[in-house]
């Protein structure tokens, strides 16, 4: 009988584990709460295309960054390693041999 007991407050302990709580109800009419607080900045690399052909400097990545709306800039030397994590809000500059950027995408 005590094992019974005890299997089913385990059941009932790991069943309320997984409920989800709710959000308080005015948290759900504010206009910056839930999904649109956490959600990252949108990234559009078209609107940094002006960088291309451009140095890498701090002032050039600042300013793509910002005309692509990105969280962050990453500069790619040429045939550097690179991880294939993707981030929405970050902004990819992909430098040339030369050390020019080439290419701009977000990722």
């Amino acid at each position: 009988m005590a094992r019974s007991i005890v299997i089913v407050l385990s059941l009932i302990l790991s069943l309320s584990a997984c409920a989800q709580i709710p959000a308080p109800a005015d948290a759900a009419s504010s206009p910056t709460s839930g999904a649109e607080a956490a959600a990252p900045a949108h990234c559009d690399a078209g609107k940094a295309s002006d960088a291309v052909g451009q140095l890498p400097t701090p002032e050039t990545q600042e300013r793509a960054r910002t005309s692509a709306g990105a969280e962050v800039v990453r500069v790619l030397r040429h045939n550097q390693p690179i991880t294939k994590e993707f981030r929405v809000g970050r902004l990819n500059l992909v430098l040339d041999a030369e050390g020019r950027i080439a290419r701009i995408n977000c990722s």
